[in-house]
């Protein structure tokens, strides 16, 4: 008798709650923006919306719909091009969110559309000047003893 009431059964209601107040810290934690306009963010800079299709244990993504942008805040401009659909390899992605639909072009409101290769042109320039810093702050550091780690890859 006392063994029955010890082994409650959680109903399948109580479970879900639980579930969904527990933070999960793996892949499992995507599995809530499937079919949802998702944001993400790679390493080596390139920023991805479109909606998430599928992924698996190692985060590789597919997004469908999915736009590449590129924002130039200090000119206040911005540009995207159509990509369809994106296989993103799951070592590559720094940050992946939701995004909302609603307030998703509010930014956009006060910036400057460009065409892509402009934009594309003045990336890569901000790209090669950061780089640029970066060895020279490695270098300086380096003359204390200091190691910099920084990789051409980790652009974000």
């Amino acid at each position: 008798m006392a063994n029955d009431s010890k082994s409650k059964k959680i109903t399948e209601g109580e479970a879900d709650l639980y579930l969904d107040q527990y933070n999960f810290t793996t892949t499992a934690a995507i599995v809530g923006s499937v079919d949802r306009k998702v944001f993400v963010l790679l390493r080596d800079g390139r920023m991805l919306f479109g909606v998430l299709r599928t992924f698996d244990q190692y985060a590789n993504l597919i997004l469908q719909h999915c736009v590449e942008r590129i924002y130039l805040t200090k000119e206040n401009q911005y540009s995207e091009e159509s990509r369809g659909v994106f296989m993103i390899r799951g070592e590559n992605v720094v940050m992946l969110g939701e995004v909302d639909i609603d307030k998703e072009d509010a930014p956009l409101e006060n910036m400057e559309f460009i065409p892509w290769r402009d934009a594309q042109k003045i990336r890569e320039a901000q790209n090669e000047n950061r780089f640029k810093l970066e060895v020279k702050k490695g270098r300086e550091l380096a003359r204390y003893g200091l190691i910099h780690e920084f990789h051409k890859s980790d652009m974000y």
